[in-house]
């Protein structure tokens, strides 16, 4: 699970149940705790997860996966892309969505050119509702208030409590996917079984559908050539002590320019550098029993070389007050170093172009003498949902999210993420698309939000114009081999805990205020201790024993 204010964070506020508070709506009838009734999991057989099977028609990547997260890697572009899809979905019928948008909403859809191309493949007449991230909360309220949902909704994982509307609202579709049910759509079949595991059961049942994401998280990635004239490039897991890379970074800060790049949000990234120490991600267990990771002296261990990082300057100035160029600091050289998302990678490589060589920092040696480790993400951050509705109709919306869902190097997949070739994009020299700038402007997946309905596995490959693309999919392939055998997986994802979506944000700010505190030195480091009582009082412990309690029947 990532950590800090980010788009994750922020969806987390959009929350059905937040929706339902602000409307007045009511679905007790549906309410359940967490320790028992009709949403909880426990004394329920719970329905199988889909079947994995690859799709047959997807080109073999260059690079294999791996069931511990590793992405499939791509050094060049398919040279032939195949139907992934036997027939055009639909039956001409207009589908209504909900979805979201991080960036600009798109253009009216007789003006938007890849809607259009959509609509023809997909032989419906998509009704997009496209809302800004940050609205979302106010017009989702809107939305529940009017009392009729569109056909599929796009949400994220982990709201404020969204089950009961699920449950009362929502299509279980456990009959058309669990098992080998999933097979009739063959490219949601393609979706590993992590992602299904994310989005969870709701009374035993299968309700809410993936939009995967890789499971290697937050990473911190490097200018090579200067962790290298520092003596600290060593590409292998605790390769380097802790006090002689620190030295390193000492040695790279100077002359307005700093070893590691830091901001308010993510506070100082401590997600890369708590488990290099060992600490739990989000969680503990123990006999069954769940145990806050801020209670750890792991967890405590890794603020505390933080804060001694910050003392000896590998931070840069005024170092929480750089979130809008936390990332151009380092695509720059400002910073030598980053800690982000898995996504990030592939925009850092494009970005950074022949600047410098980007790979990403193996952990190191902790001083506390545990195994070193990484965080896992939960393998997917966003769900869908589809409206109750007669069998026949759910099944042609799941066709239509199984062309979206189609995999890298399909037809399918080219039209939803590049759109049609001579409008959307031309070929490079390698066969990929290179897109035009009427698909630059806007006229493009993301302004669709399509991307938060339904996707295939991400993978990793680089696009053409990116000097020496092949190379650092193969760099950042190797990392995520040689991290998924030492990941820390968090044991809640995919459980039901109503305190932990209802106290969330609360018990993150509480954490991240601070380790910030403590690493700018304005507290001691038996702040901490402090702060982990706090957060136990607040709701940890009551979300722990929800948690231990799910966690038992899931294992049962």
């Amino acid at each position: 699970m990532s950590s800090g204010i980010s788009r994750r964070t922020v969806l987390r506020t959009i929350g059905i149940g937040t929706a339902l508070a602000a409307t007045g709506a009511s679905l007790s009838a549906c309410s359940a705790s967490a320790d028992g009734g009709a949403l909880s999991n426990e004394g329920k057989k719970l329905a199988p997860w889909p079947d994995y099977v690859p799709h047959p028609d997807a080109p073999e990547p260059d690079l294999a996966p791996s069931e511990k997260g590793v992405q499939p890697g791509y050094t060049a572009y398919p040279s032939e892309l195949k139907q992934s899809v036997a027939e055009k979905p639909g039956d001409g019928s207009r589908v209504t969505v909900w979805t979201i948008t991080w960036g600009a909403p798109p253009k009216a859809k007789e003006k938007h050119r890849l809607w259009q191309a959509l609509n023809k493949q997909l032989g419906v007449d998509l009704d997009l509702v496209v809302v800004p991230a940050m609205e979302s909360q106010q017009k989702f309220a809107t939305l529940v208030a009017g009392g009729e949902l569109p056909d599929i909704i796009a949400v994220a994982q982990n709201l404020p409590d969204p089950t009961e509307l699920i449950a009362a609202k929502c299509q279980d579709l456990t009959e058309f996917l669990s098992g080998d049910a999933v097979r009739e759509y063959p490219n949601l079949a393609a979706i590993p079984t992590y992602a299904w595991k994310a989005a969870g059961h709701i009374g035993g049942r299968l309700y809410r559908f993936p939009v995967e994401r890789s499971r290697i998280g937050h990473s911190l990635y490097a200018n090579v050539e200067r962790f290298k004239q520092a003596g600290i490039w060593v590409p292998e897991t605790a390769g380097i002590a802790v006090d002689d890379f620190t030295e390193g970074l000492a040695q790279i800060s100077g002359r307005q320019k700093w070893a590691m790049g830091a901001a308010g949000t993510g506070a100082f990234g401590y997600n890369t550098v708590a488990p290099a120490f060992g600490a739990p991600n989000w969680w503990s267990v123990k006999d069954g029993q769940f145990t806050g990771a801020v209670e750890s002296d792991e967890f405590k261990a890794g603020i505390e070389q933080l804060a001694k990082w910050q003392k000896a300057g590998a931070f840069r100035a005024d170092p929480l007050s750089h979130d809008a160029t936390l990332s151009t600091d380092f695509q720059t050289g400002v910073t030598a170093s980053v800690s982000q998302s898995n996504v990030s990678f592939t925009g850092f490589e494009i970005a950074v172009k022949d600047g410098f060589t980007l790979d990403t920092v193996r952990p190191f040696k902790p001083s506390n003498g545990a195994r070193p480790g990484h965080w896992f993400s939960p393998g997917a951050d966003y769900f869908t949902v589809l409206k109750k509705a007669p069998k026949a109709r759910i099944r042609l919306l799941l066709r239509v999210m199984d062309f979206l869902a189609a995999p890298f190097g399909t037809k399918e997949w080219e039209l939803v993420n590049y759109g049609a070739e001579g409008t959307h994009f031309t070929r490079g020299d390698d066969g990929s698309p290179v897109q035009t700038q009427l698909a630059l402007d806007g006229d493009n997946k993301d302004t669709l939000g399509i991307a938060f309905i339904a996707t295939g596995q991400q993978v990793l490959f680089m696009p053409a114009g990116v000097t020496g693309g092949a190379d650092a999919v193969g760099r950042r392939h190797a990392f995520q081999a040689e991290i998924a055998e030492i990941g820390i997986a968090d044991p809640s994802v995919g459980l039901l805990s109503r305190t932990w979506l209802a106290k969330y944000n609360e018990l993150l700010l509480l954490k991240e205020d601070a380790i910030k505190a403590v690493v700018m030195g304005r507290k001691p480091l038996s702040y901490l201790d402090s702060m982990a009582k706090d957060w136990k009082a607040r709701g940890g412990d009551r979300a722990a024993d929800e948690f231990s309690k799910a966690y038992a029947s899931a294992e049962a």
